[in-house]
């Protein structure tokens, strides 16, 4: 070792020290000893330490105050893995990527990159100075630790796991294994909820799910995919050999002292074999109904009816609503010590200490109903039923409501009104759902604005009434570039909004009379009762999420026209007053045209893909007219058409039928049945304006 070198070292005793007592062994190798320092970060690279380094091993020195870096070359990499090895890449010169460390002795690191990006790679030195403040400019985060946490992630079986997956004797399997480590602990770290490998044809992408949303976060070279592909099934236990078939595995990890199962998906696609992880922290299950977004007052009825030891609670909405965590979060306040406590679902995603937990298998005839039934055999206090699929797991779970057991399940609903047409649809008796019914939970998950980049803007008319503020109010629009806080998506975090409907005794008696939904409508708003649309429009006045949150995840259309708001963007009046059209019909092409086309003249509109989803809307909604196709899913518009007209409380709603030109047969029986007009396809814009006002003229509606 160069004498220079050693005089340097004499500036830090300790590690002096230890040099003079290993130098001492025979087999003491210097430049071993010296490259060890920096490899383990026990050295932090100064100017003088850089320069040295540059004399002695003829390794240039690049001074990163006067390079800019890329994103093409940074894409290449995913964060946590540049931050982790301490590089960054400056320069690519035909097939040689240009990098530069404080570490340039990081031979491993060099051979990872060749493989991952298949490039030569050719290494420079920096100070550690250097590196840190770049890596503060690049990710806008603090100084970021010189230590390395090599025990970030433990996967049982690692050894036998790396031993497994070497297959080229040319390339170690030790990159690929690093390569999946970085990318699950990258997701985790960014608060992913999936990871997507989706197999191009010349390409492997990666995208991490944020917030609702997918965000493609690295692509890898075509000739790496399977390596990939397999390391991953190898790690969930599955077939390396099955490519052709659809298959599902867990992976049981810790990160950073947390417990994290994966849930690991395959299904082979025209490019390749696609991967879904699906990330669950069974540290988020762990979330009070505070924290989930519910007001004070709607977590007191949920607490004082999951405390009752009989009846049920319905938790609504789409998937990826938030419906199961809102489950948990009820039954983590349960006292499991005293209490019988059972699930059913499909599948776990997360184990709870102290509950029973059991998964369906419909293969072998293990159901949602054939499970329930012998739980109630076997004395439980609560059952969370993970979803009501069909007529008779809702019969068995009302039943059982009403004979001594708290349940908890889900329904797949629009609102919380529509929740009791579905239930009667699945064929359970309005004396039960009115005896056996707590709470309806309606609800959806909105982003959160980023607070660092969100700016305030004064909204149009027709939002400002649907706010029912002044035109001096402002809320917060998303910034579309985002900043490095909300990784350049304008929003940071998600929040629930939600409506909480308690059945109390004048519901009660409105459902088991069969009152017309309409009514309860009625009573609802005599009560001001707060819907998950309200809740939502709190949320952006207080401004917690923005407007094109709240369309997107909720048809507005629909709760303004049972909240009967009209409104008028343009000064001139328009549409009848505002009157509501259903347009049902199972294309949304076709939908969308139609509906695009009424509301361009001040109308409401309405959407259902098939006849039984129109019932459920004109059950729960004020329409005025309805127009419907005829062949469609589940129920075609001739029941519909039947439907309306032999109920007392529909019947006065006019129907236009869509049908086409030769259709001369059906459009004679729907007259017969009761249509009030016909429109053949393709539609003419102007006639159909034209027909349907006409109708409403004739005071039909």
């Amino acid at each position: 070792m160069k004498e220079q070198i050693i005089d340097y070292l004499k500036n830090f005793p300790e590690i002096f020290k230890l040099y003079q007592k290993e130098s001492e062994s025979k087999s003491f190798d210097q430049i071993k000893f010296f490259t060890n320092l920096l490899y383990e970060g026990k050295l932090k690279v100064d100017e003088k330490l850089a320069k040295l380094i540059e004399e002695n091993f003829k390794v240039g020195y690049v001074d990163l105050k006067e390079v800019q870096i890329t994103e093409g070359l940074l894409s290449l990499f995913i964060p946590s893995y540049i931050k982790k090895n301490r590089f960054i890449p400056f320069e690519l010169s035909q097939k040689t990527l240009k990098i530069v460390s404080d570490n340039p002795f990081n031979l491993e690191l060099i051979k990872d990159i060749q493989f991952i990006t298949g490039l030569d790679v050719d290494i420079y030195v920096t100070t550690s100075e250097n590196i840190e403040n770049k890596f503060v400019e690049i990710f806008g985060q603090e100084k970021f630790s010189y230590e390395l946490d090599e025990n970030i992630l433990k996967i049982d079986d690692y050894e036998n796991i790396e031993e497994e997956v070497v297959e080229d004797d040319e390339i170690s399997a030790k990159p690929i294994v690093r390569l999946i480590n970085s990318i699950i602990i990258d997701a985790i770290k960014l608060n992913a909820s999936d990871i997507h490998f989706e197999p191009q044809a010349s390409n492997l992408i990666v995208r991490y799910r944020i917030d609702g949303f997918l965000q493609e976060h690295l692509r890898l070279p075509k000739k790496i995919e399977k390596r990939v592909i397999s390391r991953i099934k190898i790690m969930a236990k599955m077939d390396i050999t099955i490519t052709r078939k659809a298959q599902d595995g867990n992976i049981q990890i810790v990160v950073s002292q947390k417990d994290i199962s994966l849930r690991v998906s395959t299904i082979p696609i025209m490019d390749g074999e696609k991967v879904v992880i699906r990330i669950l922290d069974k540290s988020k299950i762990k979330v009070s109904l505070e924290q989930l977004g519910l007001t004070e007052e709607n977590i007191k009825i949920i607490r004082k009816n999951s405390a009752k030891s009989q009846g049920i609670i319905l938790v609504t909405g789409p998937t990826g609503s938030g419906k199961t965590t809102t489950l948990y979060s009820i039954l983590q306040e349960l006292d499991y010590k005293h209490l019988n406590i059972t699930t059913i679902e499909d599948p776990i995603e997360y184990t709870i200490k102290g509950i029973n937990q059991t998964q369906i298998d419909p293969k072998n005839n293990v159901t949602f109903s054939s499970t329930l039934r012998t739980l109630l055999r076997q004395d439980p206090n609560v059952i969370l039923l993970g979803e009501i699929r069909d007529t008779e797991t809702a019969q068995t779970a009302f039943k059982g409501a009403i004979t001594g057991h708290l349940l908890l399940s889900t329904l797949h609903t629009n609102s919380e009104v529509s929740t009791l047409i579905r239930l009667k649809d699945l064929g359970v008796e309005p004396y039960l759902i009115a005896d056996a019914l707590l709470v309806v939970i309606a609800q959806r998950i909105v982003r959160k604005v980023c607070k660092f980049c969100s700016h305030k803007i004064k909204p149009d008319e027709k939002v400002r009434k649907i706010l029912k503020v002044d035109e001096n109010f402002e809320i917060f629009e998303e910034n579309k570039n985002g900043c490095e806080k909300c990784n350049y998506t304008g929003f940071s975090g998600i929040i629930g909004i939600f409506g909480v409907l308690e059945i109390d005794q004048k519901l009660r008696e409105l459902i088991e009379k069969g009152t017309n939904l309409n009514e309860i409508v009625s009573y609802l708003k005599s009560i001001n009762y707060k819907t998950v649309f309200n809740d939502g429009l709190d949320k952006v006045k207080k401004g917690i999420t923005t407007f094109s949150e709240i369309e997107r995840v909720l048809d507005v259309d629909r709760f303004l026209v049972e909240d009967e708001i009209s409104y008028s963007v343009e000064k001139r009046e328009r549409g009848e007053k505002g009157k509501s059209i259903l347009v049902v019909d199972d294309v949304k092409t076709i939908r969308t045209v139609i509906s695009a086309l009424f509301k361009s003249e001040g109308f409401l509109t309405l959407e259902a893909e098939n006849g039984k989803e129109a019932l459920e809307i004109l059950n729960s909604k004020n329409v005025d007219l309805v127009i419907t196709d005829l062949s469609m899913p589940q129920m075609g518009g001739f029941e519909l058409l039947e439907r309306i007209k032999n109920d007392e409380n529909l019947s006065n709603i006019p129907v236009v039928v869509l049908t086409s030109k030769s259709d001369s047969e059906n459009e004679i029986e729907g007259l017969t049945k009761g249509a009030d007009d016909y429109i053949t396809k393709p539609i003419d814009p102007q006639k159909v304006l034209l027909r349907v006002k006409n109708i409403l003229k004739r005071g039909k509606c």
